[in-house]
C-alpha cells in the first residue's frame, strides 16, 4: 500500500489519531503523495454527500492531513481556510483540534508554524462566521512557534470576541494585543455586548472592561495608556455601539480631576460631532477641568458653541446650567451669552425659555456687541420671549415669515419593476449574480420568469450560456436542504437543475403539506418554499411562470395573466399548483373588465379557477384581529429581560368558496413574544399584494426582537404601503414598531412607509397611535425614537397624518400625578403642537388638560400646557 492508501483510509474512517500517526511518520516523498491527492478526495466524498455537504466526521481528519502534508504555509493555511471544510454545528463545538493540529506540524520549524498562523490571522475579519474556529487555530499555531502576536485587525477582533477576561492576567497574547484593542476595526463591535454576555454565557464571571480596569487598578496594566487608549478611540469615530465599550472602560478606569485636565484639548474635540454617549462623557471631564481652571478662553468658546447646537436636550441642558453657573465666576459673561443665543433657534420650548432667562440674568454685564448678537438672535423667538429679553437689551423685531409648512407628503409614485431580461447573455450575468446574493424577490423573480421561458424555448442555448457560470458547489451550507426555510440561492439551484440535473423531491401537492417533508416555519413561509420546490422541478418543461408579477407591488396585470393561460393551454400544459395559488394571490383588487371577459373563453382547469376571481375583483378579504396579552415574563438566570410585546393575532375566513391552497393563509392563528422567528417579512406584502392586513397579520408575529435586531422590519412596513387592501391593526402595529426601531435604517424606511401610506390615504393614523402607546407601554419601545422618525414625516409635509397618530398615542402616555413621564413625551406633546397648529386641530385628548393645569416649570407641563391651547384656541 502507498502512503496515501493509508492516510486515506484513515481519513475514511474519521480516526484522527491515526492521521495524526501515519503523517508523522512521511517522509518529503510520502507528504507530497498525500498532499497532492487530498483535494481530489474532497471532491469525491462531496460527490457522494447530500447537497456536496460532507458527512460530519470528516472535517477534521481532512484538515489534519493537509495541516501534516502540505509544504508550503501559504498553501497549508488556504487548506485549513476551505469553506467546504467549515461545517456549521461544529464551528464552536471543536474541542482540541487547534492542539491536534499543532501536534501534526510539530516537526515543521517554528517560522513555518507561525507564518501559517499570520496567513490565517490575516483571512480573520470581525464578524466572520468563521472566527470561532479559525482564531484558535491562528492562536495556537502562533504560541507554538513562540512568535508574536499577529497584527492584523481580525486577530485582535477575534482575541477581544473569544479571550476569557477572567483570565487575562494570564493571557499569553495581553501585552502585545491590548493597545490594539484602540485601533483595530472591529473590536467595537466585539465588545459592544460584552457587559450582558455574562448574564447569559455560563462560562463568564466578568466582562472586559472590569478585568482591564482591575489589571490597571493592579499595577497589570498601564492606566494612563488604557484612558489614552480610550480618547483617542473616542477622537476616532464611530457609532454609539461601536464606541459603547470604551465608554465603560473609560468609567471604570475613573480618570482623576488631574488626569481630566491633562486631556481637555482632546475632550473639547470631542463634543460638535460624537455620540451622545461619548459627549457626554466629554462634557463631564472638560467641567471637571474647568473647576481646576484649566480651561481657557478658546477652549471654553470652542466647547460651549459645539454643545449649543448639540442635537440632545439632555446635553443642552446640562451645558446651559453649566454655562450659567460659570459665567461670572469664570469672567466669561460675554461668551457664555453669546454661546446661548445658538439656543434660541431650537424647537423645545423649555430649552429656549432657559437660553432667555440667562441671557437676561447677565444682561447688565454684557457688551454692546453682545447686545446686538442677542437681538439679532431673538428675531426669530415668540412674542413672550422677545418681551422678555426686551428689558434688558432693548426691543427685539420679529424676522422673516417661517418658510410655509409642505402642503402634504411628496406624491406616491409606484415602484416600477425593471424591464424583463432580454438575451441569453443578460440571463447568464444574472444567474452569475444570483449564485452571490441572497434571496430578493424582484431579483429572483425576474430571473425565474427569464429563465423558465428561456428553458422551454431554446434550452440548449440556455444551458450553454449558463453553463460557465456554475460554480461547483452551490449548496454548501445547511440551509440549501430541501427542509431549509429560507429562500437563499434559489434562483440559482434553479439554473443549476437546468445545466446540471440533480435529484429533487417532488412539491407537496399542497403547500401547508411542505410540513410532512421537513419544511416547516410560518405559512407565508411555507408558502414560499412550496413554488420554490415546484420551479426548481419545473425548469424546462413549462413556457412561462404564471405568478411572474407585472407590478411592483407584486401585482399581475389581470390581461397579462390571462394571457399567459391561453399561452399554457397552447403548450397543453397546466401550471403548477403553487404557481396558481401565487397567481391568484397577485389579482389587483381592481380588474380590467375586458380581462375578465377574455378570460371567459378558458378550458383549462387553471383558467376556470382564474376566470371567476377576474369576475367579482379577486379573492375576499379575511377578518383579522390583533390584540396584545399581559402575560408574566419568564426569566433568565434570574434576570427580568427588557419584555417584548406578547399578542395574538388571528385571520378568519369570510366564507367558503376559497380555493384549497390559499385555506390556511385564511385560517390563522398565532401566539407570539419577542424574537418569534424575525426576519425575511419584507417580501411577503409582494406575495399578498391585495391583502396588505393579511400579509401584516402573517408578518407581525415576526417583527419583534427582544434586541432589536435589524431584520427589515422598515422594509416591511414599506412594502405594506406599497400594497393594496385594508390597514387594520396589524398593519398599524407593523408599522408603530417599525417608526421606533433602535436601527436608524429601519426608522428610515419606516418614515419612507408612513409618507407612501399619508399619500396613498392608507395610513391607519388612530391604529399607529394605539399600537405605539400600547409598545411603549409595556417597554417593548422606546418613544423617543418614535418621536424622531414622526418628526421626520412631519417635516416632508405629513402634518395632518402625523397628528392623529400623536393623538392616539398621547393618552397611553401622559403620566400620573407623581408618576414619570416615558422619555421623549415632553417632545412629542412639542411635535403636537405644531402639526396641530398646522392643521388647526381641535381635538380633545384624554388626560392633557390635567398634565397642562399641574403648574410648575417643568418641560412637561410647559409643552401639555402649550398643546393645549393650541386644541382649545386659548
Amino acid at each position: 500500500m502507498t502512503a496515501w492508501d493509508d492516510v486515506r483510509g484513515a481519513i475514511e474512517a474519521k480516526d484522527q489519531g491515526r492521521v495524526i500517526a501515519l503523517a508523522a511518520k512521511l517522509d518529503g516523498a510520502g507528504r507530497r503523495e498525500v498532499a497532492d491527492a487530498l483535494p481530489g478526495l474532497l471532491r469525491e466524498l462531496r460527490a457522494k454527500a447530500e447537497w456536496n455537504v460532507l458527512e460530519r466526521g470528516y472535517v477534521e481528519p481532512l484538515l489534519l492531513a493537509g495541516a501534516g502534508t502540505i509544504g508550503g504555509a501559504s498553501a497549508a493555511a488556504a487548506w485549513l481556510c476551505r469553506r467546504e471544510l467549515e461545517v456549521w454545528p461544529m464551528r464552536f463545538a471543536r474541542g482540541g483540534l487547534q492542539h491536534d493540529l499543532v501536534k501534526v506540524t510539530a516537526a515543521r520549524p517554528a517560522e513555518w508554524r507561525a507564518d501559517v498562523g499570520r496567513r490565517i490571522a490575516d483571512r480573520l475579519r470581525a464578524g466572520d462566521d468563521r472566527m470561532g474556529s479559525l482564531w484558535p487555530i491562528a492562536a495556537e499555531f502562533t504560541l507554538s512557534a513562540g512568535a508574536a502576536a499577529p497584527a492584523s485587525d481580525g486577530f485582535v477582533a477575534g482575541w477581544a470576541a473569544l479571550a476569557d477576561p477572567a483570565a487575562l492576567a494570564d493571557d499569553p497574547f495581553l501585552d502585545a494585543l491590548v493597545p490594539r484593542l484602540f485601533d483595530a476595526d472591529g473590536v467595537g463591535g466585539a465588545l459592544a455586548d460584552d457587559e450582558i454576555r455574562v448574564r447569559w454565557d455560563r462560562e463568564r464571571t466578568t466582562n472586559w472592561a472590569e478585568a482591564l480596569a482591575g489589571l490597571a487598578a493592579a499595577g497589570r496594566l498601564d492606566r494612563a495608556a488604557l484612558i489614552d487608549g480610550c480618547v483617542g478611540r473616542f477622537l476616532r469615530g464611530g457609532t454609539s455601539h461601536e464606541l459603547r465599550f470604551f465608554v465603560r472602560l473609560h468609567d471604570l478606569l475613573d480618570p482623576s480631576d488631574e488626569e481630566a485636565a491633562a486631556r481637555v484639548r482632546d475632550h473639547v474635540r470631542l463634543l460638535p460631532a460624537a455620540p451622545s454617549t461619548v459627549a457626554g462623557l466629554a462634557l463631564r471631564q472638560v467641567r471637571r477641568a474647568d473647576d481646576l481652571g484649566r480651561l481657557d478662553a478658546g477652549l471654553f468658546a470652542e466647547a460651549a458653541d459645539a454643545l449649543a447646537f448639540r442635537p440632545e436636550k439632555k446635553l443642552v441642558r446640562a451645558a446651559l446650567g453649566w454655562l450659567d453657573r460659570t459665567a461670572r465666576k469664570r469672567d466669561r459673561v460675554d461668551a457664555t451669552v453669546r454661546a446661548v443665543t445658538a439656543v434660541f433657534a431650537t424647537e423645545a420650548l423649555d430649552l429656549r425659555e432657559r437660553a432667555v432667562k440667562i441671557a437676561v440674568k447677565h444682561a447688565g454685564r454684557v457688551d454692546a456687541a453682545t447686545r446686538e448678537t442677542v437681538r439679532d438672535a431673538a428675531a426669530g423667538l415668540p412674542a413672550d420671549l422677545r418681551a422678555a429679553l426686551a428689558a434688558g437689551y432693548g426691543a427685539v423685531d420679529a424676522g422673516a415669515e417661517p418658510a410655509p409648512v409642505p402642503s402634504g407628503p411628496p406624491p406616491y409614485v409606484p415602484r416600477a419593476l425593471p424591464a424583463p431580461i432580454a438575451s441569453l447573455a443578460e440571463l447568464a450575468e444574472e444567474f452569475r449574480a444570483q449564485q452571490h446574493a441572497t434571496f430578493a424577490w424582484v431579483a429572483t423573480e425576474r430571473f425565474l420568469a427569464a429563465l423558465v421561458e428561456s428553458a422551454f424555448t431554446d434550452p440548449s442555448g440556455t444551458r450553454e450560456a449558463l453553463r460557465p457560470h456554475v460554480q461547483v458547489d452551490l449548496s454548501e451550507h445547511h440551509r440549501l436542504h430541501s427542509s431549509t426555510r429560507a429562500a437563499h440561492y434559489w434562483a440559482a439551484l434553479a439554473g443549476q437543475m437546468l445545466v446540471r440535473p440533480f435529484p429533487v423531491e417532488p412539491p407537496a401537492a399542497r403547500w401547508f403539506d411542505t410540513r410532512r417533508t421537513g419544511v416547516d416555519g410560518p405559512p407565508v413561509r411555507r408558502l414560499l418554499l412550496w413554488r420554490k420546490r415546484e420551479i426548481i422541478a419545473s425548469v424546462g418543461r413549462t413556457p412561462v411562470l404564471l405568478a411572474a408579477p407585472t407590478e411592483g407591488s407584486g401585482h399581475i396585470a389581470p390581461m397579462t395573466l390571462v394571457e399567459r393561460l391561453e399561452r399554457l393551454e397552447a403548450a397543453g400544459v397546466e401550471p403548477g399548483r403553487a404557481d396558481l395559488a401565487q397567481a391568484l394571490l397577485r389579482i389587483p383588487r381592481d380588474v380590467d373588465p375586458d380581462a375578465a371577459i377574455r378570460a371567459e373563453s378558458l378550458v383549462s382547469e387553471a383558467g376556470r379557477t382564474v376566470a371567476p376571481l377576474l369576475a367579482s375583483g379577486g379573492l375576499p378579504d379575511p377578518v383579522v384581529q390583533c390584540r396584545r396579552l399581559d402575560e408574566p415574563l419568564r426569566t433568565e438566570r434570574g434576570r427580568v429581560p427588557k419584555p417584548p410585546p406578547h399578542g395574538v393575532v388571528s385571520v378568519a375566513s369570510p366564507g367558503d368558496g376559497l380555493p384549497e391552497p390559499l385555506s390556511e393563509l385564511w385560517s390563522y392563528d398565532a401566539k407570539f413574544t419577542a424574537g418569534h422567528d424575525c426576519g425575511g417579512t419584507e417580501s411577503w406584502p409582494a406575495l399578498l399584494p391585495s391583502h396588505r392586513e393579511l400579509a401584516a397579520a402573517h408578518a407581525l408575529p415576526h417583527q419583534f426582537d427582544p434586541y432589536e435586531y435589524a431584520s427589515g422590519q422598515g422594509a416591511t412596513a414599506l412594502a405594506l404601503a406599497a400594497a393594496d387592501g385594508p390597514a387594520g391593526a396589524a398593519t398599524a402595529a407593523v408599522l408603530a414598531y417599525a417608526l421606533a426601531h433602535r436601527d436608524a435604517r429601519e426608522r428610515a424606511d419606516a418614515v419612507e412607509a408612513f409618507l407612501v401610506f399619508a399619500a396613498r390615504g392608507h395610513l391607519p393614523a388612530a391604529g399607529t397611535g394605539t399600537a405605539l402607546g400600547t409598545l411603549a407601554r409595556s417597554g417593548a419601545i422606546t418613544p423617543n425614537r418614535a418621536v424622531r422618525s414622526l418628526a421626520e414625516a412631519a417635516d416632508a409635509g405629513a402634518h395632518a397624518g402625523v397628528w392623529p397618530v400623536i393623538a392616539a398615542v398621547l393618552p397611553a402616555l401622559l403620566p400620573e400625578p407623581g408618576t414619570r413621564a416615558p422619555s421623549g413625551l415632553p417632545d412629542l406633546l412639542a411635535l403636537g403642537a405644531r402639526t396641530a397648529e398646522s392643521v388647526r386641530a381641535r381635538d380633545e385628548v384624554p388626560g392633557l388638560a390635567e398634565v397642562a393645569a399641574r403648574g410648575g416649570s417643568s418641560r412637561l407641563v410647559t409643552e401639555a400646557a402649550r398643546l393645549h391651547r393650541v386644541l382649545t384656541g386659548a
